[in-house]
């Protein structure tokens, strides 16, 4: 491609592929930066979870050579607290220079972003989530064009029998034979493949999808990466951290850090997808906004197990599946909660007896006979009973991404009436909640960040309809910033979507730009 690209795309996530595409197949020049190595990911060994279960090194793997993940067991997801969730996130916080009080950040600055380590749920938001939501028609367009590139398995429509672990199936099973409202439940629509698709292989159930997945099949943005690379008009810089945004005449500069070495960049259109915190940095320090807290939307979240009695005991299964089992949704007049529901067999018992109310030599034994047994369920509520902040401090010549977190008392009432009403439907499905598992989790340990630069918001930093900062032409923010709002549901196929629509409108307003110029060369040739 040329030295002068038409669009540069910051940051590799979900949202800057999703972004990406439908600009570089409409012919477009684009440029991606990322503050990656460049280097791929190392490939996970492959090998059946029953033979990981046998070997007494895979503490290694669990909790890493120095133990350190040991130190975080009760505080993050056991998805983030692998060796390679723990290399997905290192330097993160470094590098924006985060001081987070009461807030859990994750971010990466590897290819691909958190998709190397997210939970892969693909859910859309339903019409109700949709309500006043910018572009909410052409979502369905923009949700079939993702769902088709990264493949998606799972769903309302999908079978039982297709669920694998069995408690899980067993709870499906139940309720679709005596389903009442206000709980929907179905087998989870996950980015897992079920058949090959392009360089990527179907599932083979090996159980260890929180360790890696070796033959591709859970999406990951940076397999994009190499596929967008075969187009001549798309190029992408690794190890491009961006430092500062600035007009450049009709278009915009670029300020990147390229290994401790200062280089601009330009171009005439600008997407923003580096994760909600980055992007919501930069966007503050373009447009000089240093000391103004912004709100950052956040889903409150909460843990409990339950376990089928008929399972107690039973042997572990050589097939297994590490990511969500189920996917449910509360509706009620005073409840609205999602959440995905988890097998136990696939994670540490070290992990699970951390969380058992009993002292820690029994806890093991424990949480090995219940293992087999429990579903681990998320619960989420939404984003908008959270009232965590982010602003930009500049103290000499550095400057501190700072997030304040907040556990509201209307988040707490609604996430404990969830898991309460949540106890009593399981339990006419056959499932027990376990005594004194319930916990709530700190703000933002659901990694679901939203809603800072919203389109349609009001205030200094909103965007339009197409997420393009005001004041800024052609300026665009794809990634969960732009949000307007946050749902119960999981967000990460809505931001890819919207991302996507993003890109879409790029190329409306290109090709709608050239069809007068085409019309002067007519003319002129005339």
């Amino acid at each position: 491609m040329t030295d002068a690209p038409q669009v540069i795309v910051v940051g590799s996530g979900p949202a800057g592929v999703s972004a990406a595409w439908p600009m570089v197949r409409a012919g477009m020049n684009v440029l991606m930066l990322d503050a990656s190595n460049g280097e791929a990911a190392a490939t996970p060994q492959s090998r059946p979870i029953s033979e990981f279960r046998s070997d007494p090194q895979r503490w290694k793997d669990q909790f890493g050579v120095d133990l350190s993940a040991l130190a975080t067991i009760d505080d993050v997801s056991p998805k983030l607290s692998t060796s390679q969730a723990r290399a997905t996130l290192a330097g993160y916080g470094a590098q924006l220079g985060l001081v987070t009080s009461d807030f859990f950040a994750a971010g990466s600055l590897g290819r691909g972003g958190l998709s190397k380590v997210w939970g892969a749920l693909a859910v859309p938001f339903d019409r109700d989530d949709l309500a006043g939501f910018p572009g909410a028609e052409d979502m369905d367009v923009s949700y079939r064009a993702v769902c088709r590139r990264i493949g998606v398995s799972g769903g309302p429509d999908c079978d039982a029998a297709a669920v694998v672990h069995a408690p899980s199936r067993a709870l499906l099973t139940n309720y679709r034979r005596r389903a009442a409202s206000p709980l929907t439940l179905y087998p989870a629509p996950n980015a897992v493949l079920d058949a090959h698709l392009d360089d990527r292989q179907a599932c083979s159930q090996c159980g260890l999808c929180l360790y890696g997945c070796s033959r591709g099949s859970i999406y990951d943005s940076g397999r994009d990466v190499p596929a967008l690379q075969r187009y001549a008009n798309f190029s992408y810089r690794p190890g491009h951290v961006v430092q500062a945004l600035d007009r450049d005449g009709a278009g915009h500069r670029i300020m990147v850090d390229v290994a401790g070495r200062r280089k601009y960049l330009r171009a005439p259109t600008v997407v923003l997808a580096a994760g909600t915190i980055a992007t919501t940095d930069l966007v503050l320090r373009r447009l000089r906004l240093t000391d103004l807290p912004v709100r950052l939307l956040s889903n409150p979240a909460a843990a409990v197990a339950f376990v089928m009695p008929a399972y107690v005991g039973s042997d572990f299964s050589d097939r297994a599946f590490g990511l969500g089992q189920l996917f449910y949704r509360w509706r009620a007049d005073d409840i609205d909660a999602a959440g995905v529901i988890y097998g136990a067999d696939t994670l540490p018992l070290a992990q699970l007896a951390a969380r058992m109310p009993v002292a820690r030599p029994f806890a093991l034994r424990l949480a090995r006979a219940l293992a087999p047994a429990l579903l681990m369920t998320t619960c989420y509520v939404p984003g908008a009973l959270s009232e965590s902040t982010l602003r930009v401090e500049a103290i000499g010549g550095t400057r501190r991404v700072v997030i304040d977190g907040a556990t509201t008392t209307a988040a707490s009432a609604a996430l404990r009436a969830s898991i309460r009403s949540l106890k009593r439907a399981f339990l006419r499905l056959g499932a027990i909640a376990v005594p004194g598992s319930t916990t709530l989790l700190q703000p933002g340990a659901d990694a679901h960040y939203a809603g800072t630069i919203p389109m349609r918001g009001a205030g200094p930093i909103a965007t339009s309809a197409h997420g393009e900062l005001k004041d800024c032409d052609n300026l665009f923010v794809a990634d969960g910033a732009s949000l307007p709002a946050l749902p119960a549901a999981h967000p990460t196929l809505t931001i890819m979507a919207n991302a996507d629509r993003i890109g879409r409108e790029i190329v409306r307003r290109r090709q709608s730009q050239a069809e007068p110029d085409r019309a002067d060369m007519r003319e002129l040739a005339s």
